[in-house]
C-alpha cells in the first residue's frame, strides 16, 4: 500500500475526539456477538491487517522525518471512499511537536499546513 505522509504544524487541541490506535484495535478484536449481519463481524485477520497497516504507516512516516516518538497516543481517523471507509493515522512527535498525518489517499488541503 502506498502511504501519503504529511508533516504539518503542531496540532494542540481536539485529540480526545479521535480513537487511539489501541482503542481501535480493541474495537476490532472485540466485535459484538450481537451483530446480526455476518458480513459485519470481524475476525483475527482484521486485527492482523490493522496492525500491519499501522506498522507500514509508521515506516512511511520514518521515511519522511518522523523520529519515532509520540507526544501522546497515536490516533485513527476514517475517510470515506467509493464503497467503504478507509483508515488513516495521525500522531504528534514529542521532540518538536510536529504532527504527522499518514493516509492511503491524497489529502491535498494538508499541503497548505506544511
Amino acid at each position: 500500500m502506498n502511504w501519503f505522509v504529511y508533516e504539518i504544524l503542531p496540532i494542540d487541541f481536539g485529540w480526545e475526539h479521535l480513537h487511539t490506535v489501541q482503542q481501535t484495535l480493541a474495537d476490532i478484536t472485540s466485535a459484538p456477538e450481537t451483530v446480526a449481519d455476518e458480513s459485519q463481524k470481524l475476525d483475527l485477520s482484521d486485527a492482523l491487517q490493522f496492525s500491519a497497516r499501522w506498522e507500514a504507516a509508521k515506516t512511511a512516516a520514518r521515511e519522511h522525518g518522523w523520529e519515532g516518538d509520540f507526544r501522546h497516543d497515536p490516533r485513527v481517523f476514517w475517510l470515506p471512499g467509493e464503497t467503504k471507509f478507509d483508515l488513516a493515522f495521525v500522531f504528534k512527535q514529542d521532540n518538536n511537536g510536529t504532527t504527522y498525518v499518514v493516509s492511503p489517499v491524497v489529502l491535498p488541503w494538508l499541503d497548505a499546513l506544511t
